[in-house]
C-alpha cells in the first residue's frame, strides 16, 4: 500500500511491515451474500463446503502468531456469514494479534457493531464502490450501498476505527472523489482506492485505459491534497499499483522526504509483505496469485511454507526487480514499484511482464543507469 497522505505531509516514517512479519490476509470463509463484479474469490452464496473447520481455524492462529503479522485481516467471501468469526477474533486477540475486518458491510446493524466493539476488531473496511446506482447494480443487490452506509455510521457511533475501500474501474471511475467526498462527511478517517486487479470476476475489461487512468488520478490526488490541507488526520492510501507512488512525486515538493516514504513500502508485496490464506487452508503469494500454490497449512506449518528456502517462486518476488520484464524491467524507478505482478500474469499470460495498468509516461520510466545484466542462471518462474 501506498500512504498518499504521509507522503503530501513528508513524513518519513517507516512502514510498519517492514518492523513487523508479513501482513496477514486471511480468507476465513468462501460464502458471500452478494455477488460483486470484481470479486477476485468469485464468491458465492454457497454452503463454504471446503473451508476449513472452525477447531482448525483455532488451531491454526498460533501459526499466525509466528510470522508476527501487523494485523490479521479477516476477509472472505463475506467473513461475517463465518459461524465462529467472533471466536476466531477472540483468539487471535488473547494471542497478541491485531485484527482487521474486510467486509461488504450490509451484515453491520448497531447490535452486530457492537459486537465487533466488544471483540477489539481494530479496524474495519468496508467496500463502497460508487454512488447508489453504480454500487448496486455492482453488488448485484437493490439496497446494498444504503445498507454498508449504514454499517459505517454505526461502526463509527460505538468507536471502530473504519475504512472505505474504493475498486476502481472504467465504470466507476467518475464517482470516485464523490465517494471520497461522502467519506469525509460520514467521519470516517480512512479511504483506500483498489486498483482493479484481473482476478476471479474482475477483467480487463473492466479496467480503464492508462490514459484514464492517469488523468482520474490526477484528480484524485489533488483532491486529497485539498482535503489534507482541511483535516491532516485523514488517511488516504492505494493498492496493487505501485506507479502510484512515483506519480505523486511530480506533485510534492519535498521530494527528498517523499521518496523514502515510497522507497519504505517497496512496490509490489506479493510472496514478501503480504501472506495470503484461503478459506480451505492453501496458502498463496497473495490474494489475486492464486495459479501459485505455496503449500497448504493442513499438511505443514505456515513457518515453514513462508520461509522455505528452496522455493523458486518465493526466491525470486522476493528479488523482483532482478526479472521483471518489458516497460518494467527498464524502468528507472523498478527498486520501489516494479508494477503489480498479478495484473501481468493476468493480462500476459507472465508473472514477469510488465504491468499493463501502468500509467506512467515513456518520459518518466526512461532509466538514467545502465541496467545490471541479468544472472542467467536463475530459472525465471512464470514465464
Amino acid at each position: 500500500m501506498i500512504s498518499c497522505s504521509k507522503i503530501f505531509k513528508g513524513e518519513r516514517t517507516e512502514h510498519t511491515q517492514r518492523k513487523k512479519g508479513p501482513l496477514f490476509v486471511w480468507n476465513v470463509t468462501s460464502r458471500c451474500n452478494l455477488q460483486c463484479g470484481h470479486c477476485y474469490r468469485d464468491a458465492s452464496s454457497g454452503n463454504g463446503a471446503d473451508d476449513l473447520t472452525d477447531q482448525n481455524c483455532l488451531n491454526f492462529i498460533r501459526e499466525i502468531k509466528e510470522l508476527n503479522p501487523p494485523i490479521v485481516l479477516l476477509t472472505g467471501g463475506e467473513p461475517l456469514l463465518r459461524g465462529n468469526i467472533f471466536d476466531i477474533i477472540r483468539v487471535c486477540r488473547d494471542e497478541g494479534l491485531s485484527v482487521g475486518l474486510s467486509t461488504n458491510g450490509t451484515l453491520i446493524n448497531p447490535d452486530m457493531a457492537k459486537k465487533i466493539q466488544d471483540a477489539g476488531v481494530s479496524y474495519v473496511g468496508i467496500s463502497i464502490d460508487g454512488n447508489k446506482e453504480a454500487h448496486d447494480r455492482f453488488r448485484r443487490a437493490d439496497g446494498s450501498w444504503e445498507a454498508s452506509w449504514q454499517g459505517i455510521e454505526s461502526l463509527n457511533k460505538h468507536g471502530v476505527k473504519t475504512g472505505v475501500r474504493f475498486t476502481l474501474t472504467a465504470a466507476n471511475r467518475h464517482d470516485l472523489n464523490a465517494v471520497l467526498a461522502k467519506t469525509v462527511i460520514s467521519g470516517t478517517k480512512r479511504f483506500c482506492l483498489y486498483h482493479l486487479v484481473y482476478a476471479g470476476r474482475a477483467a480487463a475489461e473492466q479496467d480503464m485505459t492508462v490514459e484514464e487512468k492517469r488523468l482520474c488520478m490526477e484528480g484524485f490526488f489533488k483532491k486529497i491534497r485539498e482535503i489534507l490541507a482541511v483535516d491532516p488526520e485523514f488517511d488516504v492510501l492505494t493498492t496493487d499499483s505501485p506507479a502510484d507512488g512515483v506519480f505523486m512525486l511530480g506533485m510534492v515538493n519535498n521530494k527528498k522526504d517523499a521518496l523514502a516514504c515510497i522507497t519504505s513500502h517497496k512496490g509490489c508485496s506479493a510472496g514478501d509483505r503480504v501472506v495470503y490464506i484461503d478459506s480451505n487452508g492453501d496458502v498463496f503469494p497473495c490474494q489475486f496469485l492464486r495459479e501459485y500454490p505455496l503449500g497448504n497449512i493442513l499438511e505443514e506449518p505456515l513457518i515453514e511454507i513462508w520461509q522455505n528456502t528452496r522455493n523458486d517462486l518465493l526466491l525470486q518476488l522476493r528479488d523482483k526487480q532482478s526479472y521483471v520484464e518489458g516497460k518494467c524491467g527498464i524502468c528507472r524507478h523498478k527498486h520501489i514499484c516494479g508494477g503489480c505482478r498479478a495484473r501481468a500474469q493476468a493480462y500476459h499470460g507472465s508473472l514477469w511482464a510488465e504491468d499493463p495498468g501502468c500509467y506512467l509516461t515513456e518520459g518518466e520510466v526512461t532509466p538514467q543507469f545502465l541496467r545490471r545484466p541479468r544472472k542467467t542462471e536463475k530459472q525465471v518462474v512464470g514465464v
